[in-house]
């Protein structure tokens, strides 16, 4: 570490999240019943580090990845009441790679393990998951939404390995076994209202809440082996807020298929400082979203640019092993572009 305590700066030397999405509709009765099945990835984050660096006692290579298959339908009651709701069916994995940390319970146990230790698993399941919203337009120009996502409880299963370090007094020995790792991703609720205060300006808001309280802890259960027979991650989340907001501008008389999108969010974190960890580093964020897209006949072409300034805290109350205790700042550019074939019909 340098005089301040610190060790150098660590950046990964992979690190990505994907967010892809395919959807194909159909009105089922003419404007009352609509159907859609997709398939979708809502989450999949991963990085990758050096196999020497600072960090490699809490990740050296890993990812999470979630895609769901699902069915919807919306049934349109009247004018102003919509409702809908989808089920579908959820394959979580995981993979994972760090060095064992040589310090347990205050005990050196390098003589056994070694100083380099190596701890590998993976594994998948499925979970079904389920979500409903309604849509209300009260008042001409006016529309409320309201949304709610099911909890969902997995248990992840597969493989794991535990490789003795080259200075332990038996290198290169390896014990293999099963492990069961819970994942829990909680419920979810959202809201948002848009409203024309102009015919060529129309307002919207938007409110996320996650319900990440009941996630005290990530446990794995090892079946098969005498050295280790769970590993236990304290998380203590609390609930977790998304509060955005924007503008869109659009119907232009001198362009008339040119609109333009300006907005932003605020977004709090689940996770205190003190169980911060590297495999899954999340910060409360601010966010400025801005967008044009233009339409030519049933072709539209989009690009939107967003830019996040994240909150790094300085953590040193780690209680994670090593502690994680940080300093840091962050931001991060997003760039997006995409071209979509949309209906004749005018209230597609």
């Amino acid at each position: 570490p340098d005089e301040n305590g610190y060790y150098s700066t660590v950046t990964p030397t992979r690190a990505m999240a994907v967010i892809p999405m395919l959807a194909a509709t159909a009105e089922i009765l003419p404007g009352k019943l609509y159907g859609a099945l997709s398939a979708y990835v809502p989450n999949a984050t991963g990085a990758k580090f050096g196999a020497t660096s600072n960090t490699r006692y809490h990740l050296i290579d890993g990812y999470t990845i979630a895609p769901v298959a699902q069915l919807s339908a919306a049934y349109k009651i009247n004018p102003k009441v919509s409702v809908g709701a989808g089920f579908g069916m959820m394959n979580l994995r995981l993979k994972g790679k760090r060095d064992v940390f040589p310090i347990v319970n205050g005990d050196d146990v390098s003589e056994l393990l070694g100083s380099d230790a190596r701890l590998e698993l993976e594994g998948s399941t499925w979970a079904p998951t389920w979500n409903a919203g309604v849509l209300l337009s009260p008042i001409k120009g006016l529309t409320i939404g309201a949304a709610i996502t099911g909890r969902v409880d997995a248990k992840i299963e597969g493989p794991i390995s535990l490789t003795f370090g080259s200075d332990s007094g038996s290198p290169g020995q390896k014990f293999e076994a099963r492990q069961i790792t819970t994942q829990l991703l909680p419920w979810s609720f959202s809201a948002c209202a848009n409203y024309d205060v102009h015919p060529n300006l129309e307002v919207g808001t938007e409110f996320r809440y996650w319900l990440y309280r009941q996630y005290d802890e990530q446990r794995t259960d090892i079946e098969g082996s005498f050295l280790i027979r769970e590993l236990t991650t304290q998380k203590d989340y609390h609930d977790s807020v998304q509060l955005a907001g924007g503008v869109r501008l659009h119907d232009l008389s001198k362009v008339p298929g040119l609109e333009l999108m300006l907005g932003g969010h605020r977004d709090r974190t689940p996770a205190p400082t003190k169980s911060l960890t590297l495999d899954s580093p999340t910060f409360s964020h601010y966010g400025l979203h801005s967008g044009v897209r233009y339409t030519m006949g049933r072709t539209r072409l989009s690009l939107t640019y967003l830019h996040y300034w994240y909150d790094v805290p300085v953590i040193t109350d780690s209680m994670t092993g090593p502690p994680s205790n940080v300093r840091g700042d962050g931001s991060n550019n997003i760039v997006s572009s995409s071209i979509c074939l949309v209906s004749d019909r005018s209230d597609s």
